[in-house]
C-alpha cells in the first residue's frame, strides 16, 4: 500500500470517529423532529465511508466531499439557537424537494447553514462550478420562495443564513438584498457566557419607542422608519434582549456610554431619555482598556485594521468586549463580517437594528387606526 493510500485511510478513519462523535452529540436532541432523519443520513455516510475502506479504493474526493462537515455545522448551529422545532425539514417548491436546516422561533425563523468556504461561495456564483452545482444566490432565492408559500402564524418567515467560514462581503450585500438576514457561527455556546458587552446598536434599541410600544401606534412616513416599525411588529426585539440579559452581569466601556447619552440627548424623546437612565443603573461602567484590575477577564487585545465597516468607535466597543470575556450584544453585522474576513472572529449575540422615534411620531408619523 503506497504512502498516499495509507494517509487517506488514515483521513478516513478519522472522519468515522467524528461521525460516530457527531451522532452522539446530537443524541440530546433525539425528541426534536427530524433528528432522526438526520442521524440516519451521517449513518449512510458512515456506511458508505467503511465500505470505501473496506475495498480499499479510497479517493481524494471520498474524503473531501463528505457531506459530514455539514452535519456537524447544521449540529452546532442547533446546539446554539433556542425554541427550534425542527431540523432537516423538508418543504415542497414546485416539484423540488428543498431541505430547510433549521425551523426556529415558533416557525417564524428558517435557518439555512452553509460550511463551505467564503471563496469557494463566491467563485460558484461567478459560474466557476460544475454543471448542475447550485449557488448560494440560488439557493436564497429557494428559500424565499419557499418561506413565502408556507406562512406561520399569518407571517411569511424570515429566512437567516449563517455561513460558518464566513462569507465575502459583496456576496453578503447581495444576499441581504434579497431580504435575508446574514450570520457567521458564533464561536462558543453564549448561553453559558455570564457577561454581556452592549453595543451603542444595543442600547438605542432597547430605549427606542418602537420597541416600547409605538410599532403598535403609528405609521411612519420615513422609508427606514416604517420599515423597522413593521419588523417590530412580527418580531419584537426589546422581549428577545431581556431574555438574553437574564441571568447576566451588563457592562459598557465609557466610549459606548458617552456615545450613548450623546445620541439620545441629541434625538431621543423624553420617553426614551428616562428609559436611558434607567438602562443606565443597570449597567457597570468600566474604562475602554479595563483590565484584571476592575475583576474581570484579561485576555490578548486582537488587532483590526480601521476602514470600510471598520470603525474606530465599534473597534473600540468590540475589542472592550473580547478583553473582559463578555458578549458582545449588537445589530453592527456589518463590523462583525468584516472583522471576520480579517481573521478575527467575535462572539457575539446579533438583534435588529431599531432607531430612536419618539421624535419623529410628532412629525414624521401618524397614527394608526384601530
Amino acid at each position: 500500500m503506497g504512502s498516499e493510500n495509507v494517509e487517506l485511510c488514515q483521513l478516513v478513519l478519522e472522519k468515522l470517529a467524528f461521525g460516530e462523535n457527531l451522532i452522539k452529540t446530537i443524541d440530546k436532541h433525539r425528541d426534536l423532529d427530524g433528528v432522526q432523519k438526520l442521524k440516519r443520513k451521517i449513518r449512510q455516510e458512515l456506511n458508505f465511508l467503511s465500505q470505501v475502506l473496506k475495498t480499499g479504493k479510497i479517493k481524494k474526493e471520498h474524503v473531501q466531499c463528505s457531506n459530514l462537515t455539514h452535519f456537524s455545522a447544521v449540529i452546532e448551529t442547533l446546539n446554539q439557537v433556542e425554541k427550534c422545532l425542527s431540523v432537516n425539514k423538508t418543504v415542497m417548491l414546485d416539484d423540488r424537494k428543498i431541505t430547510i436546516d433549521l425551523i426556529c422561533d415558533d416557525g417564524l425563523t428558517w435557518m439555512k447553514v452553509i460550511a463551505r468556504n467564503a471563496k469557494s461561495l463566491s467563485q460558484i456564483c461567478m459560474g466557476n462550478a460544475s454543471f448542475g452545482v447550485r449557488s448560494v444566490l440560488d439557493q436564497a432565492q429557494d428559500y424565499l420562495d419557499c418561506a413565502k408559500v408556507n406562512p406561520c402564524l399569518f407571517q411569511i418567515p424570515r429566512v437567516v443564513f449563517v455561513f460558518v467560514n464566513g462569507v465575502e462581503r459583496d456576496l453578503a450585500t447581495k444576499i441581504e438584498n434579497l431580504g435575508i438576514i446574514v450570520n457567521n457561527l458564533k464561536l462558543s455556546n453564549i448561553s453559558l457566557i455570564n457577561k454581556v458587552n452592549l453595543d451603542v446598536s444595543a442600547m438605542l434599541a432597547y430605549v427606542s419607542s418602537v420597541c416600547n410600544g409605538s410599532a403598535n401606534l403609528y405609521d411612519f412616513s420615513v422609508h427606514v422608519l416604517a420599515q423597522q416599525a413593521e419588523w417590530e411588529r412580527q418580531r419584537p426585539q426589546k422581549p428577545i434582549l431581556d431574555d438574553f440579559f437574564a441571568g447576566k452581569k451588563l457592562y459598557c466601556c465609557e466610549t459606548a456610554r458617552d456615545s450613548f447619552i450623546s445620541i439620545v440627548n441629541t434625538v431621543g424623546g423624553p420617553n426614551e431619555r428616562k428609559r436611558a437612565d434607567d438602562l443606565l443603573q443597570k449597567i457597570t461602567v468600566l474604562p475602554d482598556l479595563a483590565t484584571a484590575d476592575n475583576n474581570v477577564q484579561l485576555i490578548p487585545e486582537k488587532r483590526l485594521t480601521v476602514g470600510g465597516k471598520i470603525k474606530e468607535r465599534s473597534l473600540t466597543i468590540f475589542t472592550f468586549g473580547d478583553r473582559i470575556g463578555a458578549v458582545t450584544v449588537t445589530s453592527n453585522d456589518g463590523f462583525v463580517r468584516a472583522a471576520k474576513q480579517q481573521g478575527i472572529n467575535f462572539v457575539v449575540f446579533i438583534h435588529e437594528s431599531r432607531a430612536l422615534t419618539e421624535q419623529k411620531e410628532l412629525t414624521r408619523a401618524i397614527g394608526k387606526r384601530s
